[in-house]
């Protein structure tokens, strides 16, 4: 049987009692109905055109109606306008929530959870009318206003960050969901290789098969179902931001595929490294503390990621922690989205990743290779790098002496 073919079988019987699994169903049934419910809840409470309400005392002017209508017509919302007779009721009218804003004496009123988008035009048609209104008394001509208002202001140059909030926010998100799935994933890999250690699962496989392969196998398993899982929660997101179903600018889209790129690299990066771990106990119980040394690692990387990319994506510490391997699964999605990252810097991050996580393998393999076959205790590194055997051979039982010897010791014991 050649290695690929034995790899393969492992593989196939993880998987099946991975896709078995109750938890696995529900968890990926959990996972997809929140993806879908991201799409649709929005579109459900957001349906229909954006629409503002203005408060005047009196009816309002036309000439103002006329410049509102006008930004309205380009900005594809709706404008109502709801008289009252003094500007004390202009003012409630806006407390009371029955107006977006109101105009009276001079004033602008607005709400304090109001956005300020619709103020601001009512601010600007305020004051072009006002223009209108001034250049007429000075005696221009329709001509002459009309050739003033045609003025175009600079054009606007954006030298800061380019892409909007709304995609900063999904690559926020696709950093933690990047991290949930490598330290789901890895303490499912631990788990797995402690019960097959402390069971004897791993003795009957070692004796048709070699550990890389029972490694590799294993591994590849948890990689695929964790990454079905992740497909289940990421592609309708992505299908909707691409097809402009959510509130979310189309490059967001990519930033979700490149996610699952980043999982296969940060996955490839610890998994072995777990699994080497979890070769190093005898029971179960103790998995959670031999992977800690590797969980502490993967949680630094993760806080850096929160707390300096986000703060400044383009600082240098941001630029080394996305760049940094054992960091950079969580952090460069995270820089990426905000549209600061040069492709070179991109490319890097991930060479790095890639030829950092073969070289873990190497060494996960080798630990995972001499720790799987030494039981009965908990293996120290002594056992496997020193130059003396393990304790007690290869499974850490001391070997039982012959019956002769017993007798002859029983009886000078007691003699």
């Amino acid at each position: 049987m050649t290695w690929w073919r034995g790899t393969a079988l492992v593989t196939e019987r993880s998987l099946l009692e991975t896709f078995r699994s109750r938890a696995y169903r529900i968890i990926t049934a959990v996972l997809l109905l929140a993806s879908a419910a991201a799409v649709v809840v929005p579109r459900l409470v957001l349906t229909g055109p954006t629409h503002y309400t203005l408060a005047t005392v009196g009816v309002a002017p036309s000439p103002l109606r006329a410049a509102l209508q006008a930004a309205a017509g380009q900005g594809g919302y709706s404008v109502d306008y709801t008289p009252r007779d003094t500007p004390a009721a202009v003012r409630a009218a806006v407390r009371d929530g029955d107006a977006t804003a109101g105009l009276a004496d001079g004033s602008l009123y607005t709400g304090p959870g109001v956005a300020q988008t619709f103020p601001a035009v009512v601010a600007q048609a305020v004051a072009s009318v006002e223009v209108t209104a001034r250049l007429r008394g000075a005696g221009l001509t329709p001509a002459q206003i009309a050739s003033v208002a045609a003025v175009r202001p600079p054009p606007q140059v954006v030298v800061g960050r380019p892409d909007s909030a709304e995609r900063a926010a999904v690559g926020f998100g696709v950093g933690i969901a990047l991290y949930l799935a490598i330290t789901f994933a890895g303490s499912t890999i631990a788990t797995a290789v402690a019960v097959e250690k402390s069971t004897r699962v791993s003795e009957v496989l070692l004796a048709v098969l070699r550990p890389s392969q029972v490694l590799v196998g294993t591994v590849s398993a948890v990689g695929a179902a964790t990454l079905a899982q992740l497909l289940v929660l990421g592609t309708p997101l992505a299908v909707a931001v691409r097809l402009g179903y959510v509130g979310l600018p189309a490059v967001a889209s990519g930033d979700l595929a490149l996610g699952v790129v980043w999982f296969v690299l940060g996955f490839g990066l610890y998994a072995f490294l777990f699994a080497a771990s979890a070769a190093l106990v005898d029971k179960v119980t103790e998995a959670s503390a031999a992977v800690a040394p590797v969980t502490t690692v993967l949680v630094l990387g993760y806080l850096l990621s929160i707390m300096v990319v986000t703060g400044d994506p383009s600082s240098g510490w941001s630029t080394a922690i996305s760049l940094f391997p054992l960091s950079a699964p969580m952090a460069m999605p995270i820089r990426w989205s905000g549209g600061q990252v040069p492709v070179w810097q991109l490319a890097a991050a991930m060479v790095l990743t890639a030829a950092t996580a073969v070289l873990l393998v190497g060494a996960g393999a080798a630990v995972y290779r001499r720790a799987l076959v030494i039981t009965g205790h908990r293996v120290r590194w002594s056992e496997l790098f020193g130059r003396r055997r393990p304790r007690g051979g290869v499974t850490g039982r001391p070997p039982s002496p012959p019956a002769q010897w017993r007798r002859w010791r029983g009886r000078r014991t007691s003699s």
